[in-house]
């Protein structure tokens, strides 16, 4: 029976952690309730080398290491196979994630054996070409949030499977932020302003989504940043934040609002040559330091 492989994360802990437990520390940093049991129940951490209580006291300068199983995290994401086709543009890397550049057109991850031409197959090639490492072995590509495959822009993917939890949780507790600009009908009434109508599954077609009193809560803050008139329609450009992650939700609320998005053929927009919508900004919140890092990409429209 072939060895199972072991995913070993070395953490050199900042004078911001210092007074902390190992114990206070995993769950400052959101570590699930499941992997710390794992890495209790195993004794697969140390303290300085040595394995030690939950109960130790850090400080500045201490070295903590996690140690799991592949087991340890269920059925996990991939891996996905390698596709050398294409080149994904990189903005941010460390040894635990990218921060990449989706192309419009491009999808996220494969839906089925045969498909081998989305985000996460190059990815993967490209971390096997330049021999990757992330928390000791080859870096993979997991799946941490979506774009839309007609949506372009900057995306998370994390290189090892512990890291994908904690920066789910780090968006969910809105301590990632993402902002996106669109292009989108008409113009506003105000400057700035808040799209919170629940949207639920659509009631005819299963790929739409639509805003229903019975579905999930959604939140979207949006500014005005541009008015224009092409060819004697009046479009806005906006900035809109994320503040739930529900599918389709900018889509869905503006066109709700009125303001389909240029080239959304699913929700009422102008035909144009692609979907005007585009990842822009994001405060990234490093998972085991905790930095705050902010990364900007302008569209090229």
């Amino acid at each position: 029976m072939p060895k199972e492989m072991i995913y070993q994360k070395n953490i050199t802990m900042g004078a911001e952690f210092a007074d902390y437990s190992i114990k206070e520390y995993l769950q400052k940093i959101y570590l699930p309730k499941h992997l710390k049991g794992y890495l209790r129940q195993e004794r697969q951490f140390k303290l300085n080398g040595v394995v030690s209580s939950t109960a130790a006291v850090l400080k500045a300068g201490d070295s903590l290491t996690l140690s799991f199983e592949q087991s340890a995290f269920g059925e996990a994401q991939g891996p996905y196979p390698a596709n050398p086709g294409k080149r994904v543009e990189l903005v941010y890397e460390d040894d635990d994630l990218v921060v990449a550049v989706k192309p419009a057109g491009m999808k996220m991850h494969p839906h089925s054996p045969t498909e081998h031409d989305t985000l996460l197959n190059y990815l993967t090639a490209d971390f096997n070409q330049r021999g990757c490492q992330s928390a000791g072995q080859l870096a993979q590509a997991f799946m941490v949030h979506r774009l839309d495959r007609a949506t372009s822009g900057l995306v998370i993917v994390a290189k090892n499977p512990i890291v994908v939890p904690i920066l789910n949780r780090l968006i969910k507790e809105k301590r990632i932020q993402r902002r996106y600009f669109a292009k989108v009908v008409g113009e506003f009434e105000e400057a700035a302003g808040v799209f919170d109508q629940a949207i639920g599954a659509h009631p005819t077609d299963e790929r739409l989504r639509w805003v229903s009193q019975d579905g999930k809560a959604a939140r979207t803050s949006y500014w005005l940043r541009a008015e224009e008139v092409h060819d004697g329609q009046k479009q806005s450009l906006v900035e809109l934040q994320l503040e739930t992650g529900r599918m389709h939700q900018i889509r869905v609320h503006l066109a709700a609002a009125g303001h389909p998005i240029l080239g959304d053929e699913w929700y009422g927009g102008l035909p144009v040559n692609r979907l005007y919508l585009h990842s822009e900004w994001l405060l990234l919140v490093l998972p085991f330091t905790q930095e705050k890092i902010k990364v900007e990409l302008p569209p090229n429209w």
